[in-house]
């Protein structure tokens, strides 16, 4: 037998009101040392879903709670900001000054008047 599917196909849970009545749609398992992640631990079902999903999923398998995380405000995403450092804009490496973005920032002076007459100009065309 051969099936064809056309447009999006996803598996997982129905978006029905059963769905969102399970009271064991955790990350939690009842196997040791196994969690879960995905759009199913969330209300949506979308990309955005999948990450709060992998977010919840890392947070349970740090053994942090619902009252960590709201009344302590100790998650995941908290002991990662204790390690990163702010980026600088400008550093100096071996006596040259580089900047440390991803795309050079270069300032450019705009000259006031000649802008609002090139704007005034394009309004008129």
């Amino acid at each position: 037998i051969c099936t064809q599917m056309y447009g999006p196909v996803r598996s997982g849970l129905t978006h029905c009101p059963a769905r969102f009545a399970i009271k064991g749609n955790r990350p939690e398992t009842s196997y040791p040392g196994l969690f879960v992640g995905g759009a199913d631990l969330t209300v949506g079902d979308s990309f955005s879903a999948s990450i709060v999903g992998g977010w919840m999923a890392a947070n349970a398998a740090m053994g942090y709670s619902m009252i960590d995380h709201v009344y302590l405000k100790k998650n995941l995403t908290s002991d990662l900001e204790q390690f990163m450092e702010e980026p600088s804009l400008v550093t100096e490496r071996d006596g040259v000054v580089v900047e440390d973005v991803g795309v050079p920032f270069k300032e450019v002076n705009i000259d006031e008047e000649n802008a609002t007459k090139a704007a005034e100009s394009s309004k008129e065309e």
